[in-house]
């Protein structure tokens, strides 16, 4: 993190809580960051304007572009925790993330940030729409997505209640109900979705302020469909049959799923460029994670050239996970970004990965679980632009690990697993190779990533090196979820300390989310 880069952050901080020093995220939202210059409801209504602009402020909740944004939260928590890059600490501390001791100001970041870029624009909308039509039920789909993200690190989160009113104290939902209501309401944004897929008109209108696709309504529906195989696979410990009834939805809507390269969510909301190219070119601030190295390099994965570059002996090596003060990590692997890429969301072949983990469980998911395992490779490579060749049929194990920092961080491979499904192998392998190469596709949005880690057990990683938690965080589990941020507590006491009963277990980085027990 660069001087210029820490004063950015802490006068966003600073401004952040003046706000909340006054009133939540949770605080009457329909009055928060109300643009006193900007046009009135009134003077636009009748027309899309409005709409289409506020639209265009929730899209990013999908992909952080701004670049403080980014750092504070998908460079440090998806990025990290989900093993696709890792922090090298020069910041003359040892907290931060990749060490499990984040320091309080950074833990209310995912929610401090996204709860207004959610409800601010969610609530005008509402207004002007009457809470129906397009860009109600396309904000409605938003608000659930951005929830979903929110409640991947905390655990229970507002929803259901908020908007009754301009209360100043806001209850949450346990995770429980939260997914009930979450399921309800997606089911809501993609039926709306549907009635307006197709139409030219509405393409055009929005196709400026939507990053991701240009106003193809038929897109958002088959992501709203994706998002919600997404939340079907975090129960499939906790609710099995709802797991099951609601991935099999999705499976089977008429809107279908994002499957193909060109359905894939990248976005091009990038103001200051593309910003992992600045925390981990510009910045210095990471490399490559030394996990997905690791596995690619035993692998021979031809997606490392698209992914990486090579390191300062022409080898692809990254660097291990929670060095305090990494020290010789400049000749470790970069991603290979400019500052004109877009930023992932949500893969091409995701949907196939978790259709083979529901066929793998027995679910009708459209095919055999290796049928499916092996179309999600296939149409990542695609995606990517890799020649697939024989990997599909591969046997090679994820590589040892070689420090180009220290001998000191060297280390044996954490898995044996290969590419080549077997049929006769037992769940446990089968589902450790799918959430493997679910993960491989992705690189580099860790978020989905890290959620399957935490209730699989998969992929298998690598310790960190220097583990300074000091609220029991395991270097085996790894960090659970974030402590509630003290924005709540500051001004939505009562509610959050309700929250924390919730959890069934003390507001720290080591207790598992309602889903997240398996490993």
């Amino acid at each position: 993190m660069n001087t210029k880069m820490y004063k950015n952050i802490a006068t966003l901080m600073l401004g952040g809580a003046l706000v909340f020093g006054a009133a939540s995220c949770t605080d009457d939202f329909e009055h928060f960051n109300t643009d006193p210059k900007a046009p009135t409801p009134e003077q636009m209504e009748g027309d899309f304007a409005s709409t289409a602009t506020l639209i265009g402020n929730m899209v990013p909740v999908l992909a952080l572009g701004q670049e403080n944004d980014f750092q504070m939260i998908d460079q440090m928590i998806g990025c990290e925790y989900g093993r696709m890059t890792a922090a090298k600490n020069q910041w003359g501390t040892g907290a931060y993330y990749a060490t499990y001791s984040p320091p309080v100001g950074w833990i209310g970041n995912t929610f401090d940030t996204n709860m207004p870029k959610i409800y601010t624009p969610f609530f005008q909308i509402r207004d002007i729409s009457g809470g129906e039509g397009l860009t109600y039920h396309w904000a409605n789909l938003l608000r659930v997505a951005g929830t979903f993200r929110i409640s991947d690190c905390y655990g229970p989160t507002p929803f259901s209640l908020i908007g009754g009113g301009n209360s100043y104290q806001v209850a949450y939902d346990d995770m429980p109900e939260l997914y009930d209501a979450m399921f309800e309401q997606i089911d809501e944004a993609i039926a709306g979705l549907k009635e307006s897929a197709g139409n030219a008109t509405t393409a055009a209108l929005f196709a400026n302020v939507d990053y991701i696709y240009g106003g193809d309504i038929a897109k958002w529906v088959k992501l709203g469909n994706t998002i919600k195989l997404r939340m079907a696979m975090r129960l499939v410990n906790v609710k099995p049959d709802l797991a099951k009834q609601k991935a099999e939805e999705a499976v089977n809507d008429a809107g279908g799923l994002i499957s193909e390269p060109n359905d894939a969510a990248w976005s091009s909301f990038i103001p200051g460029g593309n910003a992992l190219n600045k925390t981990n070119r510009l910045w210095d601030e990471g490399r490559v994670s030394a996990d997905i190295t690791s596995y690619m390099n035993g692998y021979s994965d031809p997606r490392r050239n698209v992914y990486f570059e090579t390191a300062s002996d022409d080898s692809y090596t990254g660097l291990r996970s929670g060095i305090y003060h990494a020290t010789g990590y400049e000749g470790c692997s970069l991603p290979k970004v400019d500052e004109n890429s877009k930023l992932l969301s949500i893969s091409a072949s995701e949907s196939w990965f978790a259709r083979a983990e529901g066929a793998l469980r027995g679910w009708a998911m459209g095919g055999t679980a290796k049928e499916l395992y092996e179309k999600g490779v296939s149409v990542s490579f695609q995606e990517r632009g890799a020649t697939i060749g024989d990997y599909l049929e591969s046997t090679a194990t994820p590589a040892n690990h070689t420090s180009l920092a220290s001998s000191a961080y060297d280390i044996n491979a954490a898995s044996t697993i290969c590419p080549k499904y077997d049929e006769s192998a037992g769940f446990e392998t089968n589902l450790e190779r799918i959430i493997v190469q679910k993960w491989l596709g992705n690189f580099p949005n860790g978020w989905e990533s890290w959620a399957d880690f935490r209730r699989t057990g998969y992929p298998k990683w690598f310790p960190v090196v220097d583990n300074l938690s000091t609220s029991g965080v395991t270097s085996s589990r790894g960090m659970r979820r974030l402590p509630f941020p003290q924005s709540e507590f500051n001004t939505n006491e009562a509610n959050v300390r309700a929250a924390i009963q919730m959890l069934g277990g003390p507001d720290t980085g080591a207790t598992d989310l309602w889903w997240a027990k398996k490993n």
